[in-house]
């Protein structure tokens, strides 16, 4: 909203300048006529009422926020104005040919109004009342705002008027418009190179099984080897896993046995055995192999006897079966014996 700009009269003139400590407004004088301002008028024409609640503050060092209020059932069109001062000098005075405001019986009578002088300085001039006021607002002071028009928020040179959302909107659609050619742009770059990629296909080879076109989510697969699988090792679409292999028979004491992978049913036995003195002892595997024993070899056999370096259990061949195998000592002393088997 644009100030309303007083004429200040000669008497006002005179009393902005005397008075050291400044000029105090106390009431506003209210006229039904259109007159003419001049500087020479030292009462308001046709004053009808002359109001005493008035309050206002400097909004900067030309302009004052002034508000004005009648509680009164008193009906009028109000076209001119004054100020006067605490003693009675009309300060300055303003009139236009339409009515500035109407009011009616049923109606309070609220004016505020942003007053423009040209010859004076604002902050040297207070109010009597100062219950009410509503000020402009700034970036500092709470009070009234004027919305801005599209027109002006588009031209982003009004810092006295407030953006509403329904504005920022229409501004933020019109600069989006002024880049909408190059987003249409990026957007078919974007769009042809998204076709070329979903044209293309993923297909596993190997071990590595699936996929297909890229126009959809695909997965990559490779197949995990059963144990049954891993034993008999024949299937060729599978890994063997940590999983697999711990799924294999085995018993992994001192007297042991491991089924070996690799599909031939190979096991490889463990153990140990006392080898009796001057005697045939049998060594009995932990597991019977299921097919029969390929070879055997037992280690050890030393007594600590005079003739145990020359004596010691020898594996006897024919002894050898799926169940164990015999070794004879011609020790005098009995021996310890260790052994390993493999078969399937």
């Amino acid at each position: 909203m644009d100030p309303i700009h007083f004429m200040i009269t000669a008497a006002g003139f005179t009393a902005l300048i005397e008075r050291a400590d400044g000029i105090r407004i106390t009431a506003l004088g209210v006229s039904q006529s259109a007159f003419i301002m001049a500087p020479t008028i030292t009462a308001v024409p046709g004053e009808f009422k002359r109001i005493d609640a008035v309050s206002g503050e400097a909004a900067s060092d030309t302009v004052i926020h002034m508000t004005a209020q009648d509680v009164s059932t008193d009906i009028y069109e109000l076209r001119g104005m004054g100020l006067y001062l605490d003693d009675g000098t009309l300060f300055a005075v303003y009139s236009q040919a339409e009515p500035l405001f109407r009011k009616v019986s049923i109606a309070f009578f609220l004016l505020a109004m942003d007053i423009a002088f040209e010859n004076g300085n604002a902050g040297d001039i207070s109010f009597g009342d100062t219950s009410f006021l509503m000020p402009p607002a700034t970036e500092t002071v709470k009070g009234v705002a004027e919305i801005a028009t599209p027109a002006e928020a588009a031209a982003r040179v009004d810092h006295s008027r407030i953006i509403s959302p329904l504005t920022l909107g229409l501004q933020l659609l019109a600069e989006r418009g002024e880049t909408d050619a190059d987003l249409t742009a990026l957007a078919n770059a974007f769009d042809a190179l998204l076709a070329a990629l979903t044209a293309r296909t993923i297909t596993g080879t190997g071990l590595a099984t699936g996929g297909g076109s890229l126009s959809a989510p695909r997965m990559i697969d490779v197949r995990a080897a059963s144990v049954a699988e891993t034993i008999a090792g024949l299937a060729a679409d599978c890994a063997i896993t940590p999983w697999s292999l711990a799924g294999f028979p085995k018993y992994l004491g001192q007297d042991g046995y491991f089924v070996l992978p690799g599909g031939a049913g190979l096991m490889l036995q463990f153990g140990r055995f006392v080898a009796s003195a001057n005697a045939s002892t049998a060594a009995i595997f932990p597991l019977a192999f299921p097919t029969a024993c390929l070879a055997v070899t037992p280690v050890g056999g030393v007594s600590g006897g005079a003739d145990s370096k020359d004596n010691p259990p020898v594996l006897v061949e024919s002894t050898i079966n799926r169940f164990g195998f015999s070794v004879f000592s011609a020790d005098d002393s009995a021996a310890g014996m260790r052994f390993i088997a493999i078969g399937n």
